[in-house]
């Protein structure tokens, strides 16, 4: 699969996600099925950077936020990297029992790819008691470990049911802190939503996306560089502040222009060019 679409990235713990595949369809109808998966549903995280699955992972700390602020309070001191084995590798990677693997990836691919973090946040409600109990500023390693792991027993019909039910009242598009602003209209975050229009998308469909949202991601990071290079800059020089609001102005610039073909690439150059300023 992998040959064939050579525009994706491999990451750790895609292997664990295509083992479920071939184990319940076989050989033979696998491959086509990983094709579609990869390029229509998790290729956010095939992307030549992690920072579109930190997108999706940024919704965590939002549905806790929303749906219980004394826990969401507690557990301010940790990143929701804590998550991302889990919902990278859609479970695949913390559950060991292959109904329970199976059951699970039948919820997940009849609903969109935010659900994987609704799982999560329920699974950390589930915990609420013992959570609240670790001293998460004397203990915050503790606190991550404890978030890493998935409750024991595994309760899966609960974990799903209550993931229903946080959807039902807190919808990605509510969430607090601009959490689906930022969410990339070419991500699948966006793409899944309606399960009629993503059962159309073709291969090719997916390939045209994963490029446009690849596209954007360079020309954020181009846009970055200029402002950090001009920050760098003002600072080192102490210039007045309009050296601050040219950059400002730069940058504005940089992304306007960077939806124009290759773009991109001339506002590095002028990152680049801002490095020497003074």
């Amino acid at each position: 699969m992998l040959r064939r679409h050579q525009q994706l990235h491999y990451f750790q713990g895609f292997h664990d996600i295509v083992q479920v595949f071939l184990l319940v369809l076989g050989p033979e109808d696998s491959p086509l099925a990983v094709r579609r998966l990869s390029l229509l549903r998790i290729r956010d995280f095939m992307l030549p950077t992690i920072s579109a699955a930190v997108t999706h992972l940024n919704l965590l700390p939002a549905i806790l936020y929303a749906a219980d602020q004394p826990l969401y309070n507690h557990l301010l001191p940790t990143n929701p990297f804590f998550a991302l084995s889990a919902t990278l590798t859609l479970y695949a990677h913390n559950i060991e029992r292959y109904a329970d693997i199976a059951r699970l990836f039948d919820f997940l691919l009849a609903h969109d790819a935010s659900t994987p973090i609704y799982i999560f946040a329920s699974l950390i409600l589930q915990q609420r008691t013992s959570l609240l109990a670790i001293d998460a500023h004397e203990d915050p390693e503790l606190l991550h470990m404890a978030l890493q792991r998935l409750p024991q027993p595994l309760d899966l019909e609960r974990a799903v049911s209550r993931a229903v039910a946080l959807r039902a009242a807190h919808p990605p598009e509510s969430l607090p802190f601009a959490a689906w602003r930022r969410v990339s209209r070419h991500s699948v975050l966006r793409t899944t939503r309606d399960a009629g229009a993503l059962a159309a998308q073709t291969l090719a469909d997916g390939a045209a996306l994963f490029d446009a949202q690849a596209a954007e991601m360079r020309r954020r990071r181009a846009v970055d560089a200029v402002v950090r290079a001009a920050r760098a800059a003002a600072w080192r020089y102490r210039r007045p502040a309009a050296v601050v609001g040219a950059a400002v102005a730069v940058a504005f610039a940089a992304w306007c222009v960077g939806g124009t073909a290759g773009g991109w690439r001339g506002w590095e150059g002028v990152a680049r060019a801002w490095r020497g300023v003074g």
